[in-house]
This record gives C-alpha cells, structure tokens and sequence, in this order.
C-alpha cells in the first residue's frame, strides 16, 4: 500500500504536501519505489530480448539465456538506477548552491527519485513517436530538471 501512496505523491509532485510527506519516506521504500517504475518499464525490452532470441546465432541454449535476463539483468537494472539517479542528482545539487537552499545530497537524490515519474512516462510516450530517441530523453531531462527547481524553491534559503 506504501508503494501506491508513494506514487500517488510522485504523480502530484511539486505540490508542497506531496513533498513533505515523500521526505519522510524510507530510504528502503524509495529504492522499492524506483526499481519497481524501472522494471515496467524495462518490461518491454526483455519481452522483446526473449521473444528475438534466435538459437542458431548464439552460442548459448535458450535456457542459458533466459536464466541470464532473470538472474542478472535485475541487477544491472539496480545498478543502471542507482548510478543514474546519483548522476541526475548532482543538477539539483548545483541549483540548490546556486538558490541558496538548506539541502542535502540525501534529500536531493530522494527528491530526483520521486520525479522521475511524469519524466520516464512523457519519455516512453515519446519513444513511439517518430522523433528521435535523442530528443524524447531531451524533453524527459527538462521535464525533470523543471520539476526539481519547482521542489527546490518551496525550501527555505540558508541563513546568513
């Protein structure tokens, strides 16, 4: 039931209530939170990786292959979403110096988990359009970007 909240928060983000009450979220639950948006949506290209496996030009079985996506492709997604949230996170980082804000990197990285939603569906929305690849991330990053600044100003400015 967290889950949901915790999604419901993120589809109403940068509302201040929402924001509050995502802060107060577990870090646990934010990384169930992340790997379950990141694994619908890697969904589709491991239903599209099994579903093209030819036997002929591979040098491994089926059963090979398909132990392979369910055993370490998990892991690489894990490692894909840590690794990409902490990069992402060093924007909103910047823009809090630059704003003058009392956060953390911690709370940063939360924050950038929460808003990767509307980003990653308006980016998968765009993905099946006939614009490049290059600009429906593009137009994602922004979104995001333009979301983390919104969440940014509702903290107070440092004392001086």
């Amino acid at each position: 039931m967290a889950i949901l909240a915790i999604l419901r928060n993120s589809a109403i983000l940068p509302k201040k209530e929402a924001m509050f009450w995502l802060n107060r979220v577990s870090m646990r639950d934010t990384l169930v939170y992340l790997f379950l948006i990141f694994f619908i949506s890697f969904l589709p290209n491991v239903i599209l990786m099994i579903a093209n496996f030819e036997q002929g030009q591979s040098h491994i079985s089926f059963s090979q292959f398909l132990l392979q996506i369910i055993v370490f492709y998990p892991f690489f997604i894990m490692f894909i979403v840590v690794t990409g949230v902490s990069i992402l996170a060093i924007g909103p980082w910047i823009l809090k110096i630059f704003l003058q804000r009392k956060l953390a990197y911690q709370q940063l990285w939360k924050m950038t988990s929460f808003a990767l939603l509307w980003p990653l569906i308006i980016y998968h929305l765009l993905f099946f359009t006939p614009l490049p690849t290059s600009f429906a991330f593009l137009v994602g990053l922004v979104l995001l970007y333009i979301i983390l600044y919104q969440m940014i100003l509702i903290y107070p400015k440092k004392r001086k």
